[in-house]
């Protein structure tokens, strides 16, 4: 027991290392401020390039000791004869390493890539600075620079990327498309990452029930391609997530005449839709579509798309019925906020909502002739 509290201490030690490059990578997480002239830039950027080498360096040093530590204490273990004695240290070392040394990879990792991220944008900046300055005889060089190279390396020494984050996904079904894209996107398709890097970056971004589907399997490089088949299996339901959003912009009430009621009907079959692209429905020209989208607005409404229909003279898609509905609730969000502008909220009460746009006007002017009569001192 004694010999593996040594390695304990080791390893506490080795932590205690990472532990104090903490602040240090706490600066980071904001994008670096360049000086504007070329030779204060030159400077900073040696003096950054220094302090990005020794601090992966000094992570780089305290992971590999960490690491030596605990694989020295397992084969310590190991060795031993007895094999309850074996068993029982080795779950006391495992009971330490999850109190003491929780998500340490994965912060390590997270450190190394923000350091190396940080590092290619001094060498961006490098780059640009070492760009040749323009000649007399023209007006651009072959960099783009301008006559006032100063001032032009100094507002593009100010524009920086933001840094990219895998989004977190706790297990709802209608989430997991667009988490799973952008994942693949960002991670699963990166080469230069390793099948132990990824699902490192895989476990980080789960919560809640997600979390839970793949907790028991080890972080080894093998079982990468089991925890996503299992996260796939429990949580890609297209085919269900289609019906359901379907049967959900049938249960959608009938909207209103008023704008209001028009734009929260259209928002919520609009939302419906994105999501059902994403699980692969296909959504042609289909009078099915088309009855399931156009009977959730008012017959003004539908009236209106159906003339805008016969002068294009062609079919309307899934994708035209919306964009023309939208431009229709537009303009009588416009006229409404008009109107209310230059009648005032009497004018817009005024209105019957299930009148022709024609008799709605001959209502405002009846209105407006007698407010002026009102007015009138004769």
């Amino acid at each position: 027991m004694a010999e593996i509290q040594v390695f304990k201490t080791k390893i506490t030690n080795a932590c205690s290392l990472l532990e104090y490059s903490k602040r240090e990578m706490n600066r980071l997480d904001e994008p670096f401020t360049f000086p504007a002239t070329k030779a204060e830039c030159e400077a900073f950027i040696r003096q950054k390039t220094a302090e990005l080498n020794h601090l992966q360096r000094t992570i780089s040093t305290a992971k590999q000791l960490h690491d030596l530590h605990v694989n020295a204490a397992i084969a310590n273990i190991t060795s031993r004869q007895e094999p309850k004695e074996c068993e029982k240290l080795m779950l006391d070392l495992n009971k330490y390493l999850e109190a003491e040394l929780n998500h340490l990879e994965m912060t390590t990792i997270q450190w190394l890539n923000k350091v190396k991220f940080r590092k290619e944008e001094v060498s961006q900046q490098t780059s640009l600075i070492m760009c040749p300055k323009p000649s007399i005889s023209n007006n651009q060089s072959d960099c783009g620079q301008s006559d006032h190279p100063t001032e032009w390396q100094s507002r593009d020494i100010r524009i920086r990327r933001p840094l990219l984050e895998v989004p977190t996904y706790s297990g709802q079904y209608r989430e997991f498309s667009a988490f799973w894209s952008v994942f693949e996107s960002l991670i699963r398709t990166d080469k230069d990452l390793t099948d132990t890097e990824k699902f490192l970056f895989l476990k980080q971004s789960l919560k809640g029930k997600a979390a839970s589907t793949i907790h028991s399997i080890p972080v080894i490089g093998e079982k990468y391609h089991t925890a996503v088949n299992l996260l796939k299996k429990h949580f890609d339901k297209s085919a269900s997530i289609a019906a359901i959003l379907i049967t959900e912009i049938e249960r959608l009430p009938r909207a209103l005449e008023n704008p209001s009621s028009c734009r929260e009907t259209f928002d919520a079959i609009s939302t419906r839709l994105i999501h059902l692209e994403q699980t692969g429905v296909p959504m042609n020209v289909d009078r099915v579509w088309r009855h399931m989208i156009l009977c959730k607005f008012p017959e003004s409404v539908c009236d209106k798309v159906i003339q805008k229909e016969n002068e294009e003279g062609t079919p309307f898609s899934v994708s035209d019925i919306m964009t023309a509905v939208d431009d229709i609730i537009t303009l009588r969000e416009t006229t409404s906020l008009t109107t209310r502008a230059l009648f005032g909220h009497e004018a817009i009460l005024a209105i019957p909502h299930n009148r022709s746009d024609n008799k709605e006007r001959n209502t405002i002017e009846r209105f407006q002739r007698k407010r002026h009569c009102q007015q009138c001192l004769c």
